[in-house]
C-alpha cells in the first residue's frame, strides 16, 4: 500500500487555487516546458491524465503529485499561497490516513468493498451469485415492506454513469464501477434483508447459492457486530446499518434522478 501514488487532479486543484481549470492547464504546461528545457523529469511533478466532461468528451487534465502541488504553492503569493498549501498538506494528510487504514483492514469477500467509508455490496455481484434481478424486482414499491428493498436505508445508488471517469474509480475505490447507468448497492442490512426474501421466496436454492453471501456478512461482522448462534447472521446488523443512512439518496428512475 505505501507504493500507491499519491495525487491529486488538476481539476481539483483549480478548485483550491480559485482558477479556471483551463488556465491552471495552461501553466502546468508552461511549466512542463521550462523543466523539460532544464533537464528536469516533469513527471516528478505533473502527469498527464483525461477525464469525462458532462458531455462525455475526453478532456486533458494532470495528476500532480505532492512536489508538484509544492511548486504551484510557491508561484502563489500572499494569503492565496497560503491558503493553498494548508489545503494541499491536509489532501495529501488525508490519503495517507486512508492508505494507513487499508493496510490495517481485514481481507474482505471479493463481493464486499469497502466505498467512501461504507461497506457495500454491489446489485451486480448479487445479481450473478443468486439469478435475482433486484432492479425493479426487490425495489418495487408495489411489494409489502418486510418483502422489498428501502432506498437510502437499505440500498442506494451513486453517480451517473456519463460523470464518471472509470479508471480513475477503480484506482480511488478498487474495484470497477460497471457498466449500468447509476451503479446501485446494498448496505449490509440490505444483503440481509435481500437474503431473507431471497430465502422465503426460494427455499430450495437458499442454502446452495447463498451460503458464500453469509459467510461474507459473518467475515465482516467478525470483531465488529456480535454474531446470532442460531443463524450464524449478525444479530444486530440491522441496527448498526442505520448509521449509513445518507443525508441526501439519489435514485434513478426511468432516467430521470429523484432526490429524497
Amino acid at each position: 500500500m505505501k507504493d500507491i501514488e499519491q495525487v491529486l487532479n488538476s481539476r481539483e486543484v483549480a478548485e483550491m487555487v480559485d482558477k479556471e481549470h483551463k488556465n491552471l492547464v495552461r501553466d502546468i504546461r508552461r511549466y512542463i516546458t521550462q523543466l523539460g528545457r532544464s533537464k528536469i523529469e516533469p513527471s516528478a511533478f505533473f502527469i498527464e491524465h483525461t477525464y469525462q466532461n458532462s458531455q462525455n468528451k475526453t478532456m486533458p487534465c494532470y495528476n500532480i503529485t505532492k512536489k508538484g502541488c509544492e511548486f504551484i504553492a510557491h508561484k502563489l503569493t500572499g494569503t492565496k499561497g497560503t491558503v493553498f498549501t494548508a489545503r494541499y498538506i491536509n489532501r495529501f494528510h488525508e490519503m495517507e490516513d486512508i492508505i494507513s487504514n487499508k493496510e490495517t483492514e481485514p481481507v474482505l469477500p471479493w463481493f464486499i468493498h469497502n466505498f467512501r467509508g461504507k461497506y457495500i455490496m454491489l446489485f451486480r455481484d448479487f445479481e450473478a451469485i443468486t439469478g435475482v434481478h433486484l432492479s425493479g424486482n426487490y425495489t418495487s414499491l408495489k411489494r409489502t415492506y418486510q418483502y422489498h428493498l428501502t432506498g437510502g436505508h437499505d440500498y442506494n445508488g451513486w453517480e451517473w454513469y456519463t460523470s464518471i471517469n472509470k479508471e480513475e474509480f477503480k484506482q480511488k475505490y478498487g474495484f470497477d464501477y460497471g457498466d449500468d447507468q447509476c451503479m446501485m448497492y446494498l448496505y449490509p442490512c440490505g444483503i440481509v434483508k435481500a437474503l431473507d426474501i431471497f430465502k422465503k421466496e426460494n427455499p430450495d436454492k437458499y442454502m446452495e447459492t447463498c451460503t458464500m453471501i453469509t459467510s461474507g456478512l459473518k467475515q465482516l461482522a467478525a470483531g465488529r457486530i456480535p454474531k446470532k448462534q442460531e443463524t450464524g447472521i449478525p444479530a444486530s446488523i440491522n441496527e448498526t446499518c442505520m448509521e449509513d443512512i445518507p443525508v441526501q439518496v439519489k435514485i434513478f428512475v426511468n432516467g430521470k434522478t429523484v432526490i429524497f
